[in-house]
């Protein structure tokens, strides 16, 4: 297993625990869509894309993908921390971490590609 693949099972595991946890602690719908946001971004800055960015082409053109949702993601999250919140960004919070799961996907094809050549 690649560091890569590592830490997107990680960030994967993370977010189904949020999941979990949401349900079992009768979190409000903000809550969940903030702490996946908030968890997302740690991740991706943090760890996902400097590995991403340091692979081939093909994965820096995934990797300016991914970098451009998660920079929306956070917009997205900010807006949740004000009082007047759009209802609809929780709706988008899980359409953009739905995005970013297919995207890494799609990472993890290349590098896998790249290993068996």
């Amino acid at each position: 297993m690649t560091a890569l693949r590592a830490e997107i099972d990680r960030w994967q595991a993370d977010l189904d625990n949020i999941a979990d946890a949401s349900q079992t602690d009768n979190w409000f719908l903000e809550e969940r869509r903030l702490a996946e946001a908030q968890h997302t971004i740690l991740a991706f800055r943090g760890r996902i894309l400097p590995m991403l960015s340091a692979q081939q082409q093909h994965d820096t053109i995934i990797a300016d993908e991914i970098e451009h949702l998660v920079d929306d993601l956070e917009d997205l999250r900010n807006d949740t921390f004000q009082a007047a919140h759009p209802r609809e960004s929780h709706r988008q919070i899980a359409e953009a971490v739905a995005t970013l799961r297919a995207l890494t996907r799609v990472a993890l094809r290349f590098e896998r590609t790249l290993e068996d050549a």
